[in-house]
């Protein structure tokens, strides 16, 4: 199977009143340990707002009742579009989480 999927892909936008949640569903072919993580886990979730060039995002992964998430990070909208899973999750952290699955 060449693309994973990625249960849940989330867009928070605020607005004045009340806060809206998106979740659409995304398909990744990073590869190794980003494919594997996606595999393993019950759920996992991209967090992500964007301004202007730039795009801050973190990933949260769940697996039997627990919670295991990465560093908020800054990368570019280009980084951000072509490869989400993997610009917002570090390989090493990455590597890490799926040890722990």
């Amino acid at each position: 199977m060449k693309y994973a999927i990625i249960f849940a892909f989330s867009t928070i936008a605020f607005t004045s009143a009340a806060q809206q949640v998106q979740t659409d569903r995304v398909f990744t072919n990073a590869g190794y340990p980003y494919k594997n993580l996606i595999m393993k886990a019950e759920r996992v979730e991209l967090i992500y707002s964007e301004e202007q060039h730039k795009t801050t995002c973190r990933v949260k992964v769940y697996k039997a009742g627990t919670l295991h998430e990465g560093a908020p990070m800054e990368v570019s909208s280009k980084a951000f579009s072509d490869a989400p899973v993997k610009s917002c999750l570090a390989r090493h952290n990455a590597k890490q989480i799926l040890g722990l699955l």
